[in-house]
């Protein structure tokens, strides 16, 4: 049975909460419903142990990785305080690094990688073209992180074109990956750029993070 599945429901729940919190900047609900969301996708992928096709030391790696964002999820809370923001992205900083780390170490690089690579250069100049005039005092701690991002998607990409992953989980971490860089771009946009009304990055985070422990249960072939 797939008892991994079981959570998914709960998950989504607060998915959509955590974005309503979001949107109507109710910081206290937030504080509680962001690190929770996390947390959640943390239990699926700790439940995948349970999975024959997962691999025990590949989910270990993500467990670090998801334990890294639920430490950072405390600090970014409150986002529009310079104090909070720098730490939440030095420690969202080293949990991306992990999880390029891991996909690199179970997957290897692969002769695509280089077209990959080009692409995501090429959006990281624009991006910080487009955020530059506005960044202030963040100017080193994006470049760093926006760096940081196009390659924790990269090497998530790459699962594609090797033969460790199984298809599902690669696709699986492939949008997970992306979904992450997606959310940062939109909130890069929105602080750096121009304000957003509107914004579905919390969806993008953590259902980025839920796809990303999903990959656990089916990483075998």
């Amino acid at each position: 049975m797939g008892y991994h599945l079981l959570p998914i429901p709960v998950s989504l729940a607060l998915i959509g909460t955590y974005m309503v919190a979001r949107n109507r900047n109710d910081l206290k609900k937030t504080a509680i419903i962001q690190p929770l969301t996390t947390l959640v996708s943390i239990v699926i992928a700790a439940m995948s142990l349970l999975s024959p096709a997962s691999n025990p030391s590949y989910t270990a790696w993500i467990l670090v990785g998801l334990g890294l964002c639920l430490l950072a999820d405390v600090f970014n809370i409150d986002m529009t305080n310079d104090n909070i923001l720098y730490a939440a992205i030095g420690v969202f900083v080293i949990a991306y690094l992990e999880y390029a780390i891991t996909f690199t170490r179970f997957n290897g690089f692969q002769p695509e990688d280089l077209w990959v690579g080009i692409l995501f250069i090429l959006i990281y100049i624009f991006l910080m073209r487009l955020y530059w005039k506005k960044l202030g005092n963040f100017k080193i701690p994006v470049l760093i992180y926006g760096l940081v991002m196009p390659f924790m998607v990269t090497r998530a990409i790459s699962t594609l074109f090797g033969d460790t992953f199984s298809t599902l989980s690669a696709i699986l971490v492939s949008i997970g990956s992306f979904m992450l860089f997606l959310g940062d771009v939109e909130y890069g946009i929105h602080r750096f750029h121009t304000p957003i009304k509107f914004s579905i990055g919390p969806i993008l985070y953590a259902g980025g993070q839920l796809l990303i422990a999903l990959s656990c249960p089916y990483f075998l072939p």
